[in-house]
């Protein structure tokens, strides 16, 4: 990757992450990432294609450190939790990145270009729940609901610790990622 690239993305990260998406235009990633704005195009043809990049990049990340150590022999319930506890330990130590990629997930462009275009992480999340539900050991609810449900409480936990309204240390987040298992399982 080259250093301008990468630093059009970390621009692009932080003012979003600190402005919101709206109010992030080109020139103003090309004063944070001390480029011109001709720079920016060079790499990325527009705005769309910048913010796809940077939510690949940071997906691609994130898959990569979360599933380095997942074993698909363990069973069923230690790999759950493994996934859980390592997508919140993954985003307390890259919150940016870790906020950004659910957010960005819903902006509809991203999501329209994802659909279909599975990443390792989700596969293995889906598969687990599908292995789960064969298994009889699910609450009959259709499965977004139920990644909804956990996705919404690790998001909410790398936050609170972020905002030093919680200390998450790894005995909490062992807890909380079991009452996450909890509130899915039958």
């Amino acid at each position: 990757m080259s250093n301008k690239r990468d630093q059009i993305l970390l621009a692009t990260r932080d003012l979003i992450f600190e402005q919101g998406l709206q109010d992030v235009t080109m020139s103003k990633v090309a004063e944070r990432a001390q480029v011109g704005i001709g720079t920016i195009y060079n790499y990325f043809p527009s705005k769309e294609d910048l913010i796809f990049s940077l939510f690949n990049e940071i997906n691609a990340t994130m898959t990569q450190r979360i599933l380095e150590r997942y074993d698909e022999t363990e069973p069923l319930v230690v790999r759950v939790l493994y996934l859980l506890k390592s997508m919140v330990q993954y985003g307390l130590r890259h919150p940016r990145e870790f906020l950004l990629s659910n957010q960005l997930a819903m902006v509809p462009f991203i999501h329209e270009r994802v659909k279909g275009n599975v990443k390792a992480l989700a596969e293995a999340f889906d598969q687990l729940l599908n292995d789960a539900q064969e298994q009889h050991l699910l609450k009959a609810m259709p499965p977004a609901v139920m990644w909804v449900l956990v996705s919404g409480a690790m998001n909410a936990l790398v936050e609170a610790h972020m905002s030093e309204q919680i200390q998450l240390d790894d005995a909490t987040i062992e807890q909380a990622m079991s009452a996450c298992w909890d509130a899915i399982k039958r």
